[in-house]
C-alpha cells in the first residue's frame, strides 16, 4: 500500500471521527464513511461531476459565466494568494473557459420576478445582481475548500515521508493535521452559511421560492462527503 495514500487517508478517517460535537457535520462525515464503504472511486469520481452540473445549472440560469479554475488558481486560493473577490470577479466577467468535459446548457434567461411587495424594477435588478454574486462566491467557496483540504493532505504526507515510517509516526502527523482540518471545514461551513442564508433572503424579497439556496447548500455538503469518500477509496486501493 502507498505512503502517501494511506496518510491521506488517515488524515479523513480523523476527520470522520472527529464530528461528534456537531450534528450536522456528524452527519456529513456518515454520509463520507457510507460513500467510501459502498461506492468505488470511478462511482464517486462520477458522482462528483453530478454533483459540479447542479452547480452549473444554478450558475447558467443566473448567468454566471462556467468558468473553470485551474490546478494554480486552486492553489492559489488555498495559499490566499488568489483573493475570494477577485475570483469571484472572474466569474462574473465571464474572465475564462467553461468546465472541460461539462458541456454548457441551453442558456435560460435570468429570472426576473416581480418584489413580493410590488416593489420597482430597478430594486428586482439589484437583488438579482446579488443573487449572482452570491452564486460565485459559492463556487469559489467550493474550489478553496477543496484546494485546502487537497494541501493539508499533501502536506501531512510530505511530513511522513520526509521522517521514520512507522505506525506510530503516521498516527502523530494524522493527529497533527486534526485541528487544521476541523478549522478549514468550520471556517468554509461558517461561509457557506452566510451565502445561503443571504440567497433565502434575496429570493423571498424578488418573490422566489428557496429552491436554489436549499441546492447550493446541498451541492457543497454533497462535495464534503464525496472528497472524504474519495480519500477512504485511495487508501484501500493504495
Amino acid at each position: 500500500m502507498k505512503k502517501g495514500a494511506k496518510i491521506a487517508l488517515c488524515v479523513l478517517v480523523v476527520a470522520v471521527a472527529a464530528g461528534g460535537a456537531a450534528a450536522a457535520w456528524q452527519w456529513n462525515n456518515i454520509n463520507a464513511a457510507r460513500y467510501g464503504l459502498t461506492m468505488d472511486k470511478d462511482s464517486i469520481s462520477q458522482r462528483l461531476e453530478e454533483n459540479q452540473r447542479a452547480l452549473n445549472d444554478a450558475m447558467v440560469k443566473y448567468n454566471v459565466t462556467q468558468y473553470s479554475f485551474s490546478q494554480e488558481e486552486i492553489e492559489q486560493l488555498a495559499d490566499g494568494s488568489l483573493a475570494p473577490e477577485e475570483a469571484a470577479r472572474r466569474l462574473l466577467d465571464g474572465g475564462g473557459a467553461e468546465p472541460s468535459g461539462t458541456p454548457a446548457p441551453d442558456a435560460s434567461p435570468t429570472p426576473t420576478p416581480t418584489l413580493s411587495t410590488g416593489g420597482d424594477t430597478a430594486a428586482v435588478e439589484t437583488a438579482q445582481e446579488e443573487i449572482r454574486e452570491e452564486i460565485a462566491t459559492m463556487y469559489v467557496l467550493r474550489s478553496t475548500y477543496v484546494g485546502k483540504l487537497e494541501a493539508i493532505v499533501q502536506s501531512a504526507i510530505d511530513e511522513y515521508t520526509a521522517g521514520e515510517h512507522t505506525s506510530e509516526r503516521r498516527t502523530q502527523v494524522v493527529y497533527g493535521k486534526l485541528e487544521e482540518l476541523t478549522a478549514l471545514e468550520k471556517e468554509c461551513d461558517q461561509k457557506v452559511a452566510a451565502v445561503v442564508a443571504r440567497l433565502r433572503e434575496l429570493l423571498k424579497a424578488t418573490g422566489q421560492d428557496d429552491s436554489l439556496a436549499k441546492e447550493v447548500e446541498a451541492t457543497y455538503e454533497e462535495e464534503k462527503s464525496l472528497k472524504k469518500a474519495y480519500y477512504l477509496k485511495e487508501f484501500q486501493g493504495g
